[in-house]
């Protein structure tokens, strides 16, 4: 990859979609508001879609809702009706996602970024316990249960809050969830909700017997990391020896395992930057359906590895050469970097590319750069949540510190709109280039990394080459050194102490 600095592109920004002009209204908003409000048997958005164009359904619903369907009708657009039931009617967590969709632009109106009553999904570490010491880790995993850890009743009771706020997706992780013997029940009780469930985990435990189970109890999604393609290296992260062939034995377990879908997720960094093109192949090479980048943040172990972070020109190059690969279609590509967003509309065609919407997917033309204004950037507190093992909630997996609340104490409705809530979600109110950039509806910069480096939730990214300037001045502190070595064993560098106190 080339490593050259280079100024990111203008873009077309002004996009529009005909159903924008009816979401603001308050008319439109209260007919939401109803639609959108439980009763005994769901709500009536729910019943609205399950009918739309559905012979089997009962003939009084779609008889009551036919103006309703008359609309949607002319909403879809080009899309054949056929393609949007199977998108929408088939699929529960989209019907979930849309509920809590209607219900925020009933109560906040349509904004940018869109300010939601309930968080879309949770990234739950379920557990502490890990049989890896990998140098980046950003929850310092440890071998043994924390002893403040969640029961496993409290857990399920966790789930059902879920369950009753619609939240339509929850991403397990860890430490390695699958030590944690309450993996299963958990899945379990979040499939009597219809949600769609995934894990993360190293993938060095995973056997057939265990694929099986996960997805019995409704796992549809497996993704696990790796550091390098070469076995060597990525154990020097892992910190044991042998973990590489493990790891590639269990993603060949999801493969052959029909049902299940597997994701490679890899950390960037200094040390395995140069192949991350390597890695994607790989991946495509073993049958994963996606890969997921995650940008280094130092937090946890990775306090230890500041300068093992890439640069503002690195990650633009990375950033263009995960576009490539999602504009071709050869895999799925997410990242956790918002600035895939600006990269993305500056980068592919309009009516046929496609644009990173939020951590969690993308879609293609104008309709995903409509849907990437309000949903699209950094979704840290705003349209997920991370909790911990012992319940702490807070606004990212790479933001221990900023403990918004406990769910020991209170409910996740009750924290999520508390804490950083108001200032998560309103870009205007940053320092440096971030709050000025035109990209902010489809970026708005990594809160982490900006609260890492800068000890403050509303600072610039200094990943993005837009403020530059003031990852420069982190290398005049001595914070970072842009003339690390990429070799892992010397990566382990205590940095100038920075960031939150």
């Amino acid at each position: 990859m080339d490593t050259s600095s280079r100024t990111p592109k203008p873009a077309e920004l002004d996009f529009h979609h005909p159903l924008e002009d009816y979401l603001g209204t308050r008319p439109f908003r209260w007919l939401l508001g109803r639609l959108s409000r439980s009763g005994r048997n769901g709500t009536a958005l729910e019943r609205i879609i399950s009918s739309y164009r559905n012979p089997d359904a009962p003939f009084t619903q779609r008889l009551k809702y036919w103006p309703i369907h008359l609309f949607i009708d002319r909403m879809r657009g080009s899309v054949p009706a056929e393609t949007f039931r199977e998108r929408l009617a088939s699929h529960a967590p989209t019907v979930r996602g849309l509920v809590i969709v209607a219900r925020s632009i009933a109560e906040f109106g349509l904004t940018r970024p869109q300010k939601f009553t309930a968080p879309l999904f949770a990234v739950w570490n379920l557990t502490n316990r890990c049989n890896l010491q990998c140098k980046h880790c950003y929850q310092s995993s440890d071998k043994e249960t924390a002893a403040d850890e969640l029961t496993l009743d409290e857990k399920l009771a966790v789930v059902d809050q879920m369950g009753a706020a619609f939240m339509p997706m929850l991403a397990l992780s860890g430490g390695e969830p699958t030590m944690s013997g309450d993996l299963l029940p958990v899945l379990r009780r979040a499939r009597r909700y219809k949600m769609h469930t995934t894990i993360a985990t190293n993938g060095t435990t995973m056997t057939e017997k265990l694929a099986g189970e996960l997805l019995a109890a409704g796992l549809r999604y497996v993704e696990i990391s790796l550091d390098s393609t070469d076995p060597a290296r990525h154990d020097a992260f892992r910190g044991v020896s042998g973990m590489w062939e493990a790891a590639v034995r269990g993603a060949k377990v999801v493969v052959a395992t029909e049902g299940l879908r597997l994701g490679i997720a890899m950390c960037v960094h200094r040390g395995n930057y140069h192949e991350v093109r390597d890695m994607i192949e790989f991946a495509i090479s073993i049958g994963a359906g996606c890969f997921a980048h995650f940008n280094f943040i130092p937090v946890g172990r990775g306090l230890k590895m500041v300068s093992g972070d890439i640069t503002p020109a690195q990650r633009e190059d990375l950033l263009g050469l995960l576009n490539e690969y999602m504009q071709s279609g050869q895999i799925g590509i997410i990242s956790t970097a918002p600035q895939l967003g600006r990269v993305c509309l500056t980068g592919s065609p309009i009516d046929t590319g496609r644009t990173a919407c939020s951590h969690a997917g993308s879609g293609s033309g104008t309709k995903a750069r409509v849907v990437a204004r309000y949903l699209g950037g950094c979704g840290a507190g705003r349209t997920y949540i991370c909790i911990e093992p012992n319940g702490d909630v807070t606004p990212c997996v790479y933001m221990p510190h900023r403990v918004m609340g406990n769910l020991r104490e209170n409910s996740i409705a009750g924290i999520f709109r508390d804490g950083y809530y108001d200032l998560l979600n309103d870009r205007t109110d940053r320092i440096h280039h971030c709050r000025t950039c035109d990209f902010a509806d489809y970026c708005g910069g990594c809160r982490a990394r900006a609260d890492a480096y800068f000890g403050r939730l509303d600072a610039g990214d200094p990943g993005c080459l837009l403020n530059r300037q003031y990852w420069d001045e982190l290398v005049a502190s001595g914070v970072i050194s842009e003339k690390a070595s990429d070799d892992p064993a010397e990566l382990e560098l205590t940095p100038t102490r920075y960031g939150p106190a």
